[in-house]
């Protein structure tokens, strides 16, 4: 047992806060998220069957993320959308970060290729975008409508232009202009399709990895996004995430069962500009993640050792951006060479 994992038990089995404290606790596995660290423990003792559970301790943000993921699983446990948590401590005894604490949960993977997993997803998706917006106290940290995503957009595309430019990368530079007046033009024409659309609750980080199948329902996991948002952007990002996965006939199909199911307004048509304007923003964070990289980071070797990789990588989400708002556009993959070759390895070094 690792000093870590003894930690977690040595809470769980002694601390006042926890729901386990008294009784007999076995670590059965461990394995790591993208920001957090998991264990999966079952408690004996007097209390009832099913004390299976989840231990997650949270490695960034935790205050914040811990709590969102807590509502969100206590609204919808009951409706069987969601694990039931048991408790959610800020201040863990013994442990320098938050933890949350919830019920382990048998199920499969969702089967892409299987029609009727896609609509159990789609049905547990439309039910907590359907559900009372009032129950809900937080706002998910993402966008609440189309006129905030477009503004947060834009807001980093100037300073990426800039950039480009003063990395001799012109070509580049007006590409993202071109991009960026596209959009702006999609954005305003499709503004009025949100006049009558609230925010509702949404769980901000839809993946198929973040779904399993438990006999005829759905369940979704890592709620840390849970809040008031935009539905249509919700579904859109799982359409937009997952596109590989999907196929064009999963995400018609996924798609179809949702619209059936959600309430939103204008549902569908809302979906389709979030699906237009995602590949930009996809496209932009790696541009401006690049822009942001310290002297240290391109000095790193994993870094230095990957640019084949991260030219491809530009390079698609560059052309998928093209294709969803221009008419035709090729893209400068000689000034995109330039850019991790002999500028994003030495600029700033």
């Amino acid at each position: 047992m690792t000093d870590l994992t003894a930690s977690i038990h040595t809470y769980l089995t002694t601390a006042p806060a926890s729901g386990f404290a008294g009784r007999t606790v076995t670590v059965r596995a461990h394995w790591q998220g993208d920001d957090n660290l998991l264990w999966r423990v079952d408690a004996s003792g007097d209390a009832p069957d099913g004390d299976a559970a989840v231990v997650k301790l949270f490695l960034d943000a935790g205050q914040a993320r811990g709590r969102r993921q807590f509502d969100g699983q206590q609204m919808f446990a009951p409706q069987g959308v969601a694990p039931e948590p048991l408790w959610f401590d800020r201040y863990p005894e013994g442990l320098a970060r938050q933890v949350l604490v919830y019920r382990w949960v048998e199920g499969r993977a969702v089967d892409v290729n299987n029609a009727n997993d896609l609509t159990l997803l789609a049905i547990s998706v439309a039910a907590v975008h359907n559900h009372d917006a009032a129950a809900v106290r937080r706002i998910s940290p993402r966008a609440v409508s189309l006129d905030y995503f477009w503004r947060v957009l834009a807001g980093g595309l100037a300073p990426t232009v800039r950039w480009l430019e003063e990395a001799n990368c012109p070509r580049l530079a007006e590409l993202v202009r071109k991009l960026e007046a596209s959009a702006a033009a999609v954005v305003a024409a499709a503004l009025p399709l949100w006049q009558g659309a609230s925010p509702t609750p949404v769980h901000g980080d839809l993946r198929l990895q973040n779904a399993l199948i438990q006999g005829d329902r759905a369940l979704l996991l890592d709620w840390e996004m849970f809040g008031l948002g935009d539905p249509a952007l919700d579904a859109a990002a799982l359409l937009f995430h997952e596109a590989s996965a999907l196929g064009a006939a999963g995400r018609a199909s996924w798609l179809e069962s949702y619209c059936a199911y959600c309430r939103s307004p204008d549902i569908a048509e809302r979906i389709d500009i979030y699906s237009r304007l995602l590949p930009l923003q996809h496209f932009a964070d790696l541009l401006g993640r690049l822009r942001q990289l310290t002297a240290a980071e391109r000095r790193d070797p994993d870094f230095r050792n990957n640019t084949v990789f991260l030219r491809q990588t530009l390079t698609v989400a560059g052309e998928a951006a093209t294709a969803h708002l221009l008419d035709a556009a090729a893209m400068p993959s000689d000034e995109i060479d330039h850019l991790l070759t002999d500028v994003t390895r030495n600029y700033g070094v």
